[in-house]
């Protein structure tokens, strides 16, 4: 009876050992599997960061220029619609004005249309290729794109400023810059990251004849 109450548990102890050993086998395999990918992960993430930034800073780069070209043309504004110029008596230039409120309507108008457009791009844009993180550039474009997308845009600001360069002997090309600075959080592999892009974009410019003038009214309000 003793032999055939040993043999009858035996079977039993013997699963519940393998069943052990295999749960330990799975645990060192999935400690491993964190322990590499942790390590990928430190090694490529700054690498992939970088290379989202600089796509998503190319699109929205794009997309301001886009957007001002459409806000100009459906608000039908020339450079002399947002600027007045005086002249004295000898035709030099006294004073440059500004359209304060046209102005303003633009910027309200542009900063809506890059917001919105920023947040429609897919991961298809902005992918970035996996041959791209070796620094290889024989492998920039191979391998899966590893997805990237825009989570929101959280804040958008454009700033006005003048530019003025010389176009040749006594004349003076000036342009109305809108600085954009969008802030937009990044969905990547391994988490969410803020990036912020800025660029300027030309509104309106026009070649000055005679010295630019020493006066500007209106600008900073």
């Amino acid at each position: 009876m003793r032999v055939r109450h040993s043999a009858f548990f035996w079977p039993r102890r013997a699963r519940r050992e393998g069943r052990g050993q295999l749960l330990l086998s799975v645990a060192l395999g999935l400690g491993l599997a964190l322990f590499f990918i942790h390590q990928f992960d430190a090694a490529l993430r700054p690498q992939l960061v970088a290379l989202a930034e600089a796509r998503v800073r190319n699109q929205v780069t794009h997309i301001a220029d886009h957007a001002v070209s459409q806000a100009l043309g459906d608000q039908a504004l020339a450079y002399t619609d947002m600027v007045n110029l005086r002249t004295q008596e000898t035709g030099q230039i006294a004073t440059l004005s500004t359209d304060t409120v046209r102005l303003n309507l633009l910027r309200a108008e542009v900063l809506d249309r890059i917001v919105d457009q920023v947040e429609e791009l897919d991961s298809h844009s902005l992918g970035v290729p996996l041959g791209a993180l070796t620094g290889v550039d024989l492998f920039s474009a191979l391998g899966p794109d590893l997805p990237v997308q825009v989570l929101s845009v959280a804040s958008a600001e454009g700033n006005y400023r003048n530019d003025f360069t010389s176009a040749g002997v006594n004349q003076t090309l000036h342009r109305i810059l809108l600085d954009v600075s969008v802030t937009a959080r990044l969905l990547l592999p391994g988490g969410v990251v803020e990036t912020q892009v800025s660029t300027p974009v030309c509104v309106a410019e026009t070649v000055i004849i005679g010295q630019p003038p020493q006066t500007y009214l209106n600008w900073n309000q």
